[in-house]
């Protein structure tokens, strides 16, 4: 379910929105400078409706999209997706690479402990 940058940004919009919007609601929003042309938003939205990330409904003349994914689950699939194919499916080569040894404080490593054992992860989820 691998989705484009600008995809990303129109998928982000939408997560954000919580309910289903049109394609006249996702231009408004769009920024960075870059001109989004109606036709290119909508090819991004096929796009998106054939990677199974948003679902369209026909209201009067005009498209509404909602997700069909949560940010969370589609994190989540990205996630795995990126540790098989980049750390041959290891969570330790992961970790490896995101710290050096020495680079976490005390305090750290034990609230990572604590959510490895299935317990609290503090502020929340990870």
């Amino acid at each position: 379910m691998k989705i484009s940058d600008s995809e990303m940004k129109i998928m982000n919009l939408i997560w954000e929105a919580g309910q289903p919007v049109t394609t006249a609601w996702i231009t408004q929003r769009l920024g960075d400078g870059i001109e989004w042309k109606a036709t290119t938003i909508l090819t991004f939205l096929a796009r998106l409706e054939e990677k199974g990330c948003v679902t369209v409904k026909k209201q009067g003349r005009q498209n509404l999209y909602e997700a069909a994914v949560t940010r969370e689950s589609y994190r989540r699939e990205e996630t795995r997706s990126f540790v098989e194919q980049i750390h041959g499916g290891s969570y330790r080569s992961l970790f490896a690479a995101l710290c050096a040894p020495g680079e976490l404080e005390a305090g750290e490593i034990e609230e990572l402990r604590r959510w490895f054992e299935g317990g609290d992860w503090e502020g929340g989820q990870p």
